[in-house]
Formats: C-alpha cells, structure tokens, sequence
C-alpha cells in the first residue's frame, strides 16, 4: 500500500516537473521569438484592436465609467503593452498585411477612439508623441467644434503629427439599424465628403458603426464603397480569419494590463 503511495507521489510530481518545464520552454521560446515578423499566410496572428472613448485627467471627472478612461490609466496601458511586446500598427499596416503587402510582428494591436472628444486633444495626444504611438479616430463630423468636442482645427494639428488617423464614425451617430442600406452609404460619404473637405484627401477610408449597430447589407454595401469597417463586439481578430469589413474592436477601459491580456486568451478562444 505504502508503494503504490510512492508510486502515485512520483508520477504526480513528474508531471507537475514536465508541465513546469514545458511552461518554461514556451514562455522562453515566446520571449526569444517576440520581435519576429510574420506574413498573413506564415503564422497565425491575434490582432486586437483597443477602443476607448474619452480620457479625462483624472477620477474626479469621471461621470461615465463605461467610457471614460483616465490619463494615468490610459499610459500605464500603453506602457504596459509595449512591455509585453506589442507593435502599434495602423489601418493602412493592417490592410497591407492582410493584402500580403508586408510583415507584422507576432504581437501587433490597433489603438482608436470614438466619438471625437476633445480629452484626444488634452490628454491623449501627449502621451502618444511621448511613445509614438499611432491612433485612429473616429469623428462624428457634425458635431465638430462643438463644446466637449474637437475642432477641425485640432484635429488637423493631430493628423499633421503623422501618428492620428481621423476617420468616419458617421455624420449624425444615428442608430444604423434604423437606416437603409442607401441612408447608410449616404450618410457614411457624406462624413468623408466633409473629412476630407476640412482635413484633405484620405488614402485609408475606415468607418465605425454608431452603438455598433449594423445590417449585413449595410456591411456589404460600404465594402463596395472601400470602406474598412469594424464591429466594436469584444471579439479578437485574428489573421486565419481576418475580413475588413468586420474587424473586431474590444474595450481595455480601466483594466490592468494583466488583466488585458487575459481577456485577449479568453476572449481568442472562446471565440475559436
């Protein structure tokens, strides 16, 4: 009795040994393998892409915790994600990735906002000239130069830095469900028709859905029209997989970067 004790004893440490080795050999090879670039078609890559909303100084101007993040918050964030390897890519990397055109490194994920607020402007813009960091940022274009709200002046300084991207989250942010699919294109192109009329012309046209709401046909019709588009679903793109005209979009809010991370697992497999 006592040796079939012992017996168990060992084979449980010895595979408590194996999987703290094998751990070790993954972690290892991870880290030694972190800057490596891959083709779409070389390695399958998960993509996220971070969305916030506005960022304010600090907790005593929070009023919305579901889409308010502070700036200390926002920093540690970044910082926290440049620590654990991520490359900050653009849209128009993404497209040239997906298009075969160039490589990504193993860990690569996206930074945008919605809404256009003007804490972009106040406490964000410093901090990602601090990193060079590139953002997108989706404008609601009749509500700009309104209070709370950027001015295309500001805008236009942002965009000239080379790291923001300003592009459509439509012009009156309606619920897109309530619209036709001709009311959506109209109104999508209209956006861009003032975009590009008080900032110049766009190469990358991108396009956010209000509330994330949308129809397939609305989907397919925009793609017609060029659009990229994103699903703000917390879901986790990934390159196996990866359609522009339905790129995934996740909240980090006032998250960890731990905590982060583990969503990014989570959120990649329980969405297989």
């Amino acid at each position: 009795m006592n040796n079939k004790k012992v017996i168990i004893k060992r084979v449980i440490l010895t595979v408590i040994i194996m999987f703290f080795g094998a751990t070790v050999c993954l972690i290892t090879y991870d880290r030694a393998t972190i800057n490596n670039k891959y083709g779409i078609n070389e390695k399958s890559l998960e993509i996220p892409i971070f969305v916030y909303h506005d960022i304010v100084k600090d907790e005593s101007e929070i009023e919305f915790d579901y889409m308010q993040t502070t700036a200390e918050t926002f920093e540690k964030q970044i910082v926290g994600l440049k620590k654990a390897g991520y490359d900050f890519i653009t849209y128009e990397d993404l497209e040239k990735y997906n298009n075969n055109e160039i490589k990504l490194k193993k860990l690569s994920c996206l930074i945008t906002f919605d809404d256009g607020y003007d804490g972009v402007y106040e406490n964000v813009f410093p901090i990602i000239k601090k990193y060079s960091i590139p953002i997108t940022l989706y404008v609601i274009t009749d509500n700009m130069d309104k209070p709370g709200v950027l001015t295309w002046e500001q805008a236009k300084e942002m965009q000239n830095s080379g790291l923001v991207t300003i592009a459509s989250h439509s012009t009156n942010h309606p619920e897109f469900t309530s619209l036709s699919t001709e009311e959506a294109v109209e109104n999508v192109n209209k956006s861009y028709e003032i975009i590009e009329e008080k900032l110049g012309e766009q190469d990358t046209k991108i396009f956010t859905y209000p509330y994330g709401l949308y129809t397939e046909e609305q989907v397919e019709a925009l793609k017609n029209e060029g659009y990229i588009q994103n699903l703000t679903d917390n879901k986790i793109n990934k390159s196996k997989n990866l359609d522009m005209a339905r790129l995934h979009r996740c909240y980090p809010l006032s998250d960890s970067i731990v905590k982060m991370i583990v969503k990014i697992m989570y959120r990649s497999i329980k969405y297989e």
